[in-house]
């Protein structure tokens, strides 16, 4: 770590206060030093151009007499807007409009708008504004897609700001319409009664330096390479295109003298032509760039574990702490969601606590819980190293820990999650409370009781030790007895962020808390059913294998089902880690039982099947997303509880994704990007995979499994075609992100790069809305639970 962001981190009372944002290396900064090539004003400088607009939503639109437009409106409105649930669940107060007509017109020479906003919202928390366009042209937008052309951002509250938004990969041939306004998303503690949004200027630009928003091609000649950096003992990559040189140098940043020169050689792949740059065999701790020719790459640091992805810890603890539910933290909100509240038998319970899961701060027990356990398993990494951050850490998790023991109602029922997206006023019994959802679900009781049964023999204090063990064989026995009712169909709401989970999945869930609570307690009945249960995952495992049109044979993934007629995959929660999570367990918890070379061969056939898919990516790290059948959308089951809120297109919509992919048969496709509709974006999928795979390349000893572990990290920060960090305030160019609610923090990471329509490459444009640039409190937790396997492995050396 670097002094400055260790200062912070003091200053910050080891994070008992969010670390300052880094604006200066962010993607917004840079965009402000964009030479501007040609410029053509579209509003202001006049009353009579104010006169183009009109007003919709809540409040009012006034033209002041220099010409600037302002947009006011209360903070909170009594009720809900027409045509919101009753319940209030994932509603907030209203909107505010402003809203210009266009003919049509073509604005393709432009590949960039400048727009002069300032915000007055007195005491929110985040001064959230949204910029919308349509377009009727050849695509159609947003009528096409619809998250296409809107634009969320993140204003500094009471201060004039040219927003500047590339708008390369906007459809913008015949645009109709531009409307800018906010949500009325509540009041904190400190808000105002009134707000307000000012509107300047807009400017259609063309800019000489233009962003890549998609495909795998980076800008020619900038070098993609990991912005934190790389370990000692790993693979040292980082390539280019459109290169002409023949070798580049490793230069030490301080000095800037070369450490280090290697060829550029030169590869053709599936993606694209490359310059990869190896210097894999430079084994020297330090601060060092790259440059070949006139082309230099940024700093980043070559170091063990804990040096090159320590920084990250902090950052990503940082965006973990502000996102607490229910505790005040400071300069984002008071201690909020007090009235969201569980009821159960005659008792309610205030279900605010754990951490929000996302930007729209909602809540949902089963991702607090997993980020809880991902923080235990860091802290036990560097409880030996470093001190401060091993007690940092202990504190954070035990803040989740109380929310998973507050939520159990102690007869199997425990409240799940509630849809918030707005801050309430606390108060029990008026109208902008919510409910949250109670369930007895056998799954959550078995992943809960894996986890606590997992954090209870890693927390010092020993009666919440004891609490923890009795909690999770309680909550183990209560998910036997519905298991044995309901079997695998207990699926209470599709918003559960349990329902997509396979039969599969259930069963290595269920086998891994066993094993969890026969190593916590010795028990045999425990291992007895570990084992039953991974009998029926490896009868989901694909291990003869498929043969391929180039003859060679792909096996070691998973099914939903022993039928294996339908894969397993995720599109937006992920859980594939779990699969290996449960069959290392049961191998180390017994590895004397006559079924144990099975697993361990399972576990082995698995790391096969991530090798080969990790070549349909070369030279990027992020693995792809999987193998498809070309007639898994023919199971309406299976489908439906993948594919949520799709429509009568999705089936056809499936087959032209997968023909987007890699042909290995007649049957079989890979798929770089998963097949998706409504929710897109893959960090929590490279990340469950990338921990898959750190499980089982620690437990083979498998180096380029390690790789491919630690490659995903590389993936999300800047190893990618955009040149971009995707974790706020780590590395290079990292851009703002959908957290309507708490603003921008430090270490936060979004659910991921998508893709436009129905094609299979990444998609990363500047707008900024949900789902994919949505903040995700799991993604961290994801990212934790990875890096605390690199420094497990590195400390076994």
């Amino acid at each position: 770590m670097n002094d400055e962001l260790w200062k912070d981190i003091r200053l910050s009372g080891y994070i008992h206060r969010p670390l300052p944002l880094q604006e200066d290396w962010s993607l917004e900064r840079a965009q402000q030093q964009y030479q501007v090539l040609e410029s053509s004003p579209w509003f202001g400088g006049g009353k009579d151009a104010a006169s183009n607009w009109v007003h919709a939503g809540v409040g009012q639109l006034a033209a002041e007499d220099d010409g600037i437009l302002q947009l006011s409106s209360p903070t909170i409105m009594p009720h809900w807007p027409e045509g919101a649930p009753a319940d209030g669940d994932y509603v907030n107060f209203g909107s505010s409009w402003m809203l210009r007509k266009a003919e049509r017109e073509n604005w393709e020479t432009f590949n960039r708008l400048a727009i002069e906003l300032k915000a007055d919202f007195h005491g929110i928390p985040n001064a959230y504004v949204m910029i919308k366009f349509r377009n009727e042209g050849v695509i159609p937008i947003p009528d096409i897609y619809e998250r296409e052309g809107v634009h969320g951002v993140n204003l500094k509250n009471h201060e004039w700001q040219t927003i500047h938004l590339n708008i390369e990969e906007l459809p913008r041939d015949a645009i109709t319409e531009v409307v800018i306004g906010y949500f009325l998303n509540g009041k904190e503690r400190a808000a105002g009664e009134e707000m307000s949004l000012q509107l300047r200027s807009i400017t259609l630009e063309r800019v000489a330096e233009q962003e890549v928003s998609k495909g795998w091609l980076p800008r020619p000649r900038e070098i993609v390479f990991s912005h934190s950096g790389y370990r000692l003992n790993s693979t040292k990559k980082a390539f280019a295109t459109d290169l002409k040189e023949r070798q580049f140098q490793l230069k030490r940043s301080e000095r800037g003298d070369t450490v280090y020169t290697g060829e550029i050689r030169q590869i053709d792949t599936g993606l694209g032509s490359f310059g990869i740059m190896d210097f894999t065999s430079f084994n020297q701790g330090g601060r060092y760039y790259l440059q070949a020719g006139g082309t230099v790459s940024e700093n980043f640091n070559i170091g063990s574990a804990a040096g090159v992805w320590q920084a990250s810890i902090w950052k990503s603890l940082n965006f973990i702490f502000c996102e607490r539910c229910g505790y005040p933290v400071p300069g984002i909100h008071g201690s909020c969601h007090a009235d969201i509240v569980a009821e159960h038998k005659g008792t309610i319970i205030s279900f605010n606590g754990g951490w929000h899961d996302a930007g729209d701060v909602s809540q949902q027990l089963v991702q607090t819980a997993e980020v809880a356990w991902a923080l235990f398993e860091m802290a036990e990494q560097v409880k030996a190293r470093d001190a401060d951050l091993y007690l940092r850490l202990l504190e954070e998790g035990e803040w989740g820990l109380d929310f998973i023991l507050k939520t159990r109602f102690g007869d199997g029922y425990r409240a799940t999650s509630a849809g918030i997206t707005r801050w309430t006023d606390g108060r029990i019994g008026n109208m902008d409370d919510a409910a949250a959802r109670v369930h007895n679900q056998a799954y959550e009781n078995f992943y809960c009781a894996g986890i606590e049964a997992y954090i209870h023999g890693r927390i010092p204090n020993a009666a919440l030790s004891r609490r923890l063990l009795e909690a999770a064989r309680e909550d183990f026995q209560y998910a036997m007895e519905e298991f044995a009712k309901h079997g695998f169909d207990q699926k209470p709401i599709f918003w559960e962020h349990t329902y997509q989970s396979s039969e599969s999945l259930y069963m290595a869930t269920a086998s891994w808390a066993a094993s969890m609570l026969y190593e916590a307690t010795g028990d045999e009945w425990y291992g007895e059913k570990a084992v039953e249960f991974i009998h029926y995952v490896l009868g989901c495992q694909e291990l003869a294998g498929i043969q391929l049109d180039d003859s060679s044979t792909l096996r070691g993934f998973f099914y939903r089902h022993p039928d294996k007629r339908v894969i397993q995959h995720f599109n937006h929660q992920s859980r594939e880690h779990l699969y290996l999570l449960a069959l290392t367990a049961v191998h180390r918890t017994q590895g004397e039982h006559p079924k144990a070379d099975s697993w361990l061969e399972s576990i082995k056939a698995y790391g096969e099947y991530l090798k080969k898919l990790a070549a349909y990516t070369d030279p990027y790290p992020m693995i792809s997303s999987g193998v498809y059948h070309k007639d898994e959308h023919l199971d309406d089951r299976s489908f439906k509880y993948q594919h949520l809120l799709t429509d009568e297109r999705a089936k056809e919509e499936y087959v032209l994704q997968l023909e987007q992919g890699v042909k290995l048969n007649d049957s079989y496709y890979v798929k770089r990007f998963p097949v998706w509709f409504s929710f897109r974006g893959n960090n929590a999928i490279v990340l469950s995979t990338g921990k898959a795979a750190s499980i089982a390349g620690a437990y083979l000893k498998d180096r380029i499994l390690i790789d491919i572990a630690e490659g995903q990290l590389q993936w999300i920060v800047g190893k990618n075609p955009f040149g971009q960090s995707l974790m706020y305030g780590e590395g290079y160019r990292y851009a703002q992100q959908y957290s309507v609610l708490s603003g921008e923090m430090t270490g936060e990471i979004p659910v991921g790069i998508q893709t436009f329509l129905n094609e299979d490459e990444p998609y990363w444009p500047q707008f900024n809305n949900a789902t994919y640039k949505e903040v995700w409190t799991g993604n961290a937790g994801k990212w934790l639970s990875i890096v605390a396997d690199l420094f497990a492995i590195e400390s076994d050396r």
